[in-house]
């Protein structure tokens, strides 16, 4: 077998394996350099072995200078990548965190300014007995608050829906008041030390309040 192809076999072993020990730990960037690397090697050492072979030590620099290149501009593009991967991660969760904000607001918020319609047009004598009465369903008598989302996913067991936030309601007879809670299982909050409703820390938060006065809500982080 020819050295070149020794060399290759050795390289693509190493290079895969490197990658999937780092990857097996969910070191991804790690994984990615270790394969930089190994690639890097394999072709320094398969240009040395090729000097003997070029015609003139004018072709070897020429060759060699464009390693030198490739090298340089895959390293910077690394470290480029590497330094925009936070920007890029804090990117995406702002992103999530106004998905699912838009989604609170129209699976919850919605839902309670029609209870706040009907109480009012059919003159109601309580807050609490009418969203008991129009959305049943949705309060499971635990404190956990059933979405509609899930309403239907529990219909249609076989359609699941990108749904990472966990809610929660409070019922005070007293002051005629319904509050809803919205916690996140992946968007971060302002406060990265906030104690979320659900134990959670550092989640995004979003409370809806229904009472006589109106519906309105309030990110509490």
């Amino acid at each position: 077998m020819l050295k070149e192809n020794k060399l290759l076999i050795q390289s693509i072993v190493i290079a895969i394996v490197s990658f999937m020990v780092a990857l097996y730990f969910q070191k991804i960037w790690l994984a990615l350099f270790l394969a930089l690397i190994t690639a890097v090697a394999f072709i320094g050492r398969l240009l040395s072995m090729s000097k003997s072979t070029l015609p003139n030590k004018a072709s070897y620099r020429f060759i060699y200078s464009l390693f030198v290149i490739m090298v340089v501009f895959h390293a910077i593009s690394f470290a480029h990548n590497y330094g925009r991967k936070d920007f890029q991660k804090d990117l995406l969760l702002n992103i999530r965190k106004t998905i699912e904000k838009g989604i609170s607001k129209a699976e919850i918020q919605q839902k309670l300014v029609y209870v706040l319609q009907i109480y009012h047009t059919q003159e109601k004598e309580s807050i609490v007995e009418t969203a008991k009465e129009i959305m049943p369903e949705n309060f499971s008598g635990d404190g956990i608050y059933i979405t509609e989302l899930e309403i239907r996913e529990a219909d249609k067991p076989g359609e699941k829906t990108d749904d990472n936030m966990n809610h929660f309601y409070t019922i005070d007879e007293q002051q005629d008041e319904i509050r809803v809670y919205a916690v996140s299982d992946i968007a971060l909050g302002e406060n990265p030390n906030y104690k979320n409703y659900d134990g959670q820390t550092g989640r995004f938060e979003i409370m809806f309040v229904l009472n006589k006065e109106g519906v309105d809500y309030e990110v509490l982080n």
